[in-house]
């Protein structure tokens, strides 16, 4: 999960730079099995995808 995040916060790093918000992200993993490395990393890019499409109500 480090690694597949390391590669791509670059996609959320656009946002946070033209939003000036910052996130606090944790991602828990309670899974039985270990799962291969594509499939995390299609995880974490659709997570990544979802934040930065969406838009903050304050």
């Amino acid at each position: 999960m480090r690694a597949s995040f390391l590669l791509n916060k670059s996609i959320l790093e656009e946002k946070i730079k033209r939003t000036s918000c910052s996130y606090h992200i944790v991602f828990i993993y309670v899974g039985k099995f270990l799962p291969k490395f594509q499939d995390i990393n299609y995880s974490i890019k659709k997570i990544f995808n979802i934040i930065i499409n969406t838009e903050h109500i304050y």
